[in-house]
């Protein structure tokens, strides 16, 4: 009996649609499997590139604080040693491979550059499967960095708008119990018009947003701590000005905000932090009005004592806890702190 020819038709479609649908599979398995490859690639070559970092800041740390100057044997061991503790995908079975001679480059006096890989030529190159299928067995995957030490110059955040001087013929800063220093003087003391107070001035991450200077920039940044970049050598305006109430408010601010309001030393102090300012060190207050002042360095304070009415005339006393060293890289020329940072620069 002889079939309809819609009927004879309709069966040639089906068989057409068989052969679409097994292409388009095995199309979108060749894909899925290609997907896995590179991403097994991607992966070998993240971890690859987080090793080379580790590395270079480890080779960069060899530097010589009386040079400046990065040693190159001791950079050598610290990135090899530190590229061998990283992992670049299958670890165990194809580990990274660095040659402290060829792969540890000095571009400058200061900097160090470091490759790691995995390669064919090492005998470790990134395995692929699927890829294999169009005559791709593996491939190699590198990755470098290069890093530097440089003079760190700046502190960045909670300056208090205190400022203590150094003491006088050289002497250094003491921290025993009952060597207390002045933070801002009373009004005994009259320095022609300032107080030991600092004008900050304006910046973009600063979170004052009041205007500049002032009782109210005094008062908020006692208690909360300037945000921007001073540095060593840097000058800044002073703050004319006695502004006894608005440093009196803010500092009966930080002691009640602390967990130990015990009068006593800083070697007894169990609190959180609030009684402890950081302060630029001025190289001299003798100025008159608002006139501009050098920064020597920076320094911790601690406030041992809650503040009174008669802070007037006797000042902002503080027991020296420590030079607090810069944070920031500093542009050239760079001054000579002594304190180096390592940073990665590619």
């Amino acid at each position: 009996m002889k079939l309809p020819a819609d009927k004879g038709q309709k069966r040639g479609d089906e068989g057409v649609v068989l052969v679409w649908a097994a292409c388009f599979l095995m199309a979108a398995l060749w894909c899925v499997a290609l997907a896995v490859d590179i991403g097994k690639v991607m992966a070998a070559r993240t971890e690859l590139q987080a090793a080379a970092d580790a590395a270079a800041l480890a080779g960069a740390s060899g530097i010589d604080p009386e040079t400046g100057e990065i040693v190159q044997d001791s950079a050598r061991v610290r990135a090899a040693a530190v590229a061998f503790k990283n992992e670049a995908y299958e670890k165990v079975t194809s580990p990274i491979v660095i040659d402290p001679i060829a792969d540890v480059e000095f571009p400058t006096a200061t900097r160090v550059k470091v490759t790691v890989r995995r390669e064919t030529a090492t005998g470790n190159p990134v395995v692929l499967h699927f890829a294999q299928a169009v005559g791709i067995p593996n491939l190699d995957v590198r990755a470098s960095a290069t890093a530097e030490a440089a003079l760190l110059t700046d502190v960045c955040e909670d300056l208090a708008p205190f400022a203590p001087t150094q003491p006088p013929n050289g002497i250094p800063f003491s921290t025993d119990c009952d060597s207390v220093y002045t933070l801002k003087v009373g009004a005994s003391a009259n320095q022609q018009g300032n107080f030991q107070l600092l004008d900050f001035p304006d910046c973009n991450e600063d979170t004052w947003t009041g205007p500049g200077g002032g009782a109210n920039a005094v008062k908020y940044y006692t208690i909360n701590g300037y945000d921007c970049c001073l540095g060593i050598g840097d000058e800044i305006p002073t703050q004319p000005g006695n502004e006894v109430g608005p440093v009196r408010d803010a500092l009966q601010q930080r002691w009640d905000a602390d967990t130990d309001k015990t009068t006593h030393c800083y070697q007894d102090y169990h609190g959180n932090g609030k009684r402890v300012f950081n302060t630029p060190i001025i190289e001299t207050f003798d100025v008159n009005g608002k006139k501009m002042v050098r920064i020597l360095g920076f320094a911790a304070f601690f406030l041992r004592e809650r503040p009174h009415g008669s802070m007037s005339q006797q000042g902002v006393p503080g027991q020296f806890i420590k030079t607090v060293a810069p944070g920031k890289i500093g542009d050239e020329p760079p001054i000579d702190t002594g304190i180096y940072g390592i940073h990665l620069v590619e």
